[in-house]
């Protein structure tokens, strides 16, 4: 049996280039990556409301992702939304990554956790205006 090192040299790669950045794609990674999601139990959610909303998501599954409103915050500005979710406990540690492609960056943090919820804050960390919308990626320790 091929060890992980030659499967993983011998997959079908097919290199691309997207955004200044290049991405190589694999059956076997992809296939573990979908296996990974099953077993964590991944889920979307948007969030509704208007610009800058602060409204609260649901979202029962130990990882996702969560789509905010459009967000129009300035510069150095915070905003804040709770996550319901029944896998947190107040001992939970909860990993964020942010995906924002609009002008201006992000910066995301929980700023508390309790059982049933956490509270996501995101703050516009540059000198330009928000204008997309954030994908808030998280994972339930």
């Amino acid at each position: 049996m091929a060890n992980w090192i030659d499967k993983v040299s011998s997959a079908n790669f097919l290199p691309t280039k997207e955004n200044g950045r290049f991405y190589v794609f694999s059956k076997q990674f992809n296939a573990l990556i979908d296996s990974i999601n099953t077993l964590l139990g991944r889920g979307t959610v948007t969030q509704t409301g208007s610009a800058n909303s602060t409204d609260a998501v649901t979202l029962n599954k130990r990882a996702g992702v969560i789509t905010t409103t459009s967000s129009t915050k300035g510069t150095n500005a915070e905003l804040e939304f709770t996550v319901n979710n029944s896998f947190v406990k107040s001992d939970s540690v909860i990993q964020l990554t942010g995906l924002y492609n609009g002008d201006g960056f992000i910066s995301l943090n929980v700023k508390s956790v309790a059982d049933g919820s956490f509270i996501v804050v995101y703050a516009n960390s540059s000198g330009t205006t928000l204008n997309s919308t954030i994908g808030v990626h998280f994972i339930v320790l």
